[in-house]
């Protein structure tokens, strides 16, 4: 192979890599912030967990990378969604995990998900991170109908462009405030997008409320958008079923035992528990099993679904590391294993 045949994949790459923060640039948000408001900044968000771009490179330069997993091990994480029951009537609560923070939730005719994700790059392209390691559980088109998505934040493997494509005007999108637009800009209608600050709440219907919560994260999607839009997690209630979807988060000593109070407990929290190494970058913006577990008590959750694990490379700790270490910490805090345990890619917690 010539020198100019093996320089065009990188050329592409690069190509794409800047139009993906071209098409960012500028502002996403038109919000009118409130200087009332802790978390209300000049322009922007004010995010407690300060990440560092910039060391955020240097530490991918400087850290060991965890070996590639084998195929058998790989194999180890995932199960066999059961598409029967998905299909059929969700009388009890159920959620399915579909791979990294994408968790089906069903109950009696409503279907929801939260950030979506079913391509193959945590990235605009694949230039610069390796394709997932596991597969989706289900396919857009093994979907049941969905009711609505919330999403978390405006990171790449929590709002995939192309995924938000399959659905576009089909579902409405919770998001936080400050993204509206960015949907907006990709054709979807605005009567499809209900855009909330922390604490703030919306009628799906008469029997569905959706209550957007803090978290300790941040945004950003250029190199020119730094928290403009906000982050948080979900609360969603469904007749007399509440769920709380996390969303990637530090820990922090008062918004989860605030959540707790304000709106639980809760029959299921659905908690990241992955891409948290090294500590001294992660810890600001990414919990780990044992802070997993805090947050899990803190809310008053009944049972937790471990979620942001075992998909995508992320991090420098080995992607079986996090379910082994949750694992770990419930046996010695003497928990019942039962409610807080990690499972396979594609099974359904079925909550009785």
């Amino acid at each position: 192979m010539n020198q100019s045949k093996q320089q065009k994949p990188i050329r592409k790459g690069l190509l794409h890599l800047i139009c993906g923060f071209l098409c960012g640039c500028s502002s996403y948000s038109g919000v009118e912030f409130d200087a009332g408001k802790a978390h209300h900044g000049d322009g922007e968000f004010i995010s407690q967990a300060k990440p560092s771009m910039v060391k955020f490179f240097f530490m991918r330069l400087r850290e060991d990378r965890p070996a590639p997993l084998d195929p058998e091990e790989v194999a180890s994480l995932v199960g066999s969604a059961d598409l029967e029951l998905i299909e059929s009537d969700a009388t009890t609560p159920r959620a399915t995990w579909i791979g990294h923070a994408t968790t089906l939730v069903q109950y009696r005719g409503i279907n929801y998900l939260t950030d979506p994700h079913l391509t193959q790059f945590p990235f605009s392209n694949g230039f610069l991170v390796k394709p997932r390691y596991t597969q989706p559980a289900l396919s857009f088109e093994q979907l049941p109908p969905i009711d609505f998505v919330v999403i978390s934040h405006n990171h790449y493997d929590s709002l995939d462009r192309d995924t938000v494509a399959m659905f576009g005007d089909s579902v409405m999108w919770y998001v936080p405030l400050g993204l509206k637009r960015w949907f907006l800009r990709r054709g979807i209608s605005a009567e499809r997008v209900v855009e909330l600050d922390w604490w703030q709440s919306h009628r799906y219907n008469d029997r569905v409320e959706v209550t957007m919560t803090p978290a300790q994260h941040w945004s950003k999607r250029s190199p020119w958008d730094t928290n403009e839009s906000l982050w948080g997690g979900w609360v969603v209630e469904i007749d007399a079923f509440k769920s709380y979807f996390v969303g990637d988060t530090g820990y922090n000593d008062s918004y989860f035992k605030e959540i707790g109070s304000r709106l639980g407990p809760f029959r299921l929290a659905m908690i990241p528990i992955g891409a948290y190494a090294p500590r001294y970058f992660m810890a600001g913006h990414h919990i780990d099993p044992v802070q997993a577990i805090d947050i899990h008590l803190e809310v008053n959750a009944r049972q937790s679904l471990p979620i942001h694990w075992g998909t995508f490379q992320l991090t420098s700790e080995p992607i079986r590391e996090p379910a082994q270490l949750l694992t770990s910490e419930m046996n010695q805090r003497g928990l019942p294993a039962d409610q807080f345990r990690p499972v396979k890619i594609g099974e359904t917690l079925i909550l009785d």
